[in-house]
């Protein structure tokens, strides 16, 4: 049974991670990317070949159309789902357990007042991340969350979304599915049907955070019910009127606890429902605190994995332009460059770090090109990190872009005080 559930566990923390991490450039050449793929692509191909020989064309392009709506679209099939998890394992657990609680040692506190608060507490969670929305760019607030997140030149430069027809600012996205332009877009979201962005990023954590709490509070009180009735149970009174009990050694109590489990088939498989469901949600929920804690937003962190391979490839190059006297003009911005190969026209020799461009040089404007190839992640800074405690801050209270500009942001401050310091560097 132990072997059984270990291996359970662990082909489903496999299968999360290779469906979160298997598109990520750190994996995607690697085995983790090729079962991405052939989860994701290869045997759906295989098993639309098979449908096709079995049920014909048009069944197949109706299922096929029924995926897409379910895929490409944006609809509430993994709302119902989850609420169909939620409300089916709470009322399994108040129809099997829910009475046999008053044979536990627990304090009569948890059945009168800590239960309910705990589902009223995860259906509220859920209903908030799912009712506010994440906060749209559009023509009226574009020019506040252009100053509240200015662009870094590498990550994010200044381009118009080709729908919405405004200008993007940094680390916002356009959602296909929610069909907006996302203020500081961290990711779509199915489970809440919308994107998770600058406004709802703080009730999304609230929602997985809830998710966590009541699959383990349930796992806990399950445990609590198995161990008060464990050695009342048949089994428990054979083995010690026979005098096998002893003879089990140190794992008597762990056979008689997995006798209780099968014994009681609901709770068991609803507890180690819960605790699977759980150990996942809790996985992502501490990836997504390690995020932000590093003022970084999933999206980005797939960006910041290119930016590394570039560097590991010696292909970004850091771009400052200054006047004669040295003084930068304008923002540093960063190319990326293949200059592995001595026959690319923009080679330059792996003895080169720091050099001014001499066609930029002898312009009749006097700019010169000071260009600087990246060896190191640590060389580049991340403007958007502004530190654990101010990045959990804007988070849990993210500037209102509905609001007139009234002073520049800390992350414009960042950038105009990286400029000034290059400046004073290169005096």
């Amino acid at each position: 049974m132990l072997t059984v559930l270990a291996i359970y566990i662990s082909f489903i923390l496999l299968l999360v991670f290779v469906l979160l991490f298997g598109p990520s450039p750190r994996f995607r050449n690697g085995i983790i990317g090729k079962l991405h793929v052939f989860i994701t692509d290869t045997i759906w191909t295989y098993l639309g070949r098979a449908m096709t020989k079995v049920m014909g064309e048009g069944s197949l392009t109706k299922c096929a159309g029924c995926w897409s709506y379910l895929s490409e679209q944006r609809n509430p099939s993994l709302q119902i789902l989850y609420m169909f998890f939620i409300t089916g394992s709470i009322g399994t657990f108040m129809a099997c357990g829910y009475d046999l609680l008053d044979a536990t040692d627990l304090a009569p506190i948890h059945k009168q007042f800590v239960i309910p608060a705990m589902i009223a507490f995860t259906y509220a969670c859920f209903f908030i991340a799912s009712a506010i929305g994440p906060g749209e760019v559009n023509a009226q607030n574009v020019r506040r969350a252009l100053d509240v997140y200015p662009y870094d030149h590498l990550l994010f430069d200044p381009k118009t979304c080709g729908t919405c027809k405004i200008q993007k600012p940094a680390r916002s996205k356009h959602c296909s599915l929610c069909n907006m332009c996302v203020a500081r877009s961290d990711h779509h979201c199915g489970w809440i049907n919308q994107c998770v962005g600058h406004k709802n990023h703080r009730y999304f954590m609230l929602f997985l955070y809830s998710a966590v709490q009541v699959c383990w509070y349930g796992t806990f009180l399950i445990y609590k019910i198995f161990c008060s009735r464990m050695y009342d149970s048949p089994m428990y009174k054979f083995l010690l009127h026979t005098g096998r009990w002893e003879q089990l050694g140190l794992m008597k109590d762990y056979h008689i606890f997995i006798y209780q489990m099968q014994t009681d088939k609901s709770l068991g498989a609803l507890g180690v429902f819960a605790s699977l469901a759980g150990l996942v949600v809790f996985i992502f929920l501490f990836y997504n605190i390690y995020l932000i804690a590093t003022g970084v937003t999933t999206n980005e962190s797939f960006k910041w994995e290119d930016i590394g391979e570039m560097i590991y490839r010696k292909e970004l190059v850091e771009v400052i332009e200054t006047d004669a006297a040295g003084k930068q003009i304008g923002p540093k911005r960063y190319e990326q460059r293949d200059r592995r190969h001595p026959s690319h026209p923009r080679y330059v020799g792996p003895s080169v770090q720091e050099q001014p461009s001499p066609k930029q040089a002898l312009s009749s404007r006097q700019i010169i090109e000071v260009e600087k190839v990246i060896g190191k992640m640590r060389e580049i800074d991340n403007i958007y990190d502004q530190g654990v405690v101010a990045n959990i801050r804007s988070i849990v209270f993210p500037p209102n872009l509905d609001k007139p500009i009234a002073k520049p942001s800390s992350i414009a401050s960042k950038v105009a005080k990286s400029t000034s310091s290059k400046n004073r560097k290169n005096k």
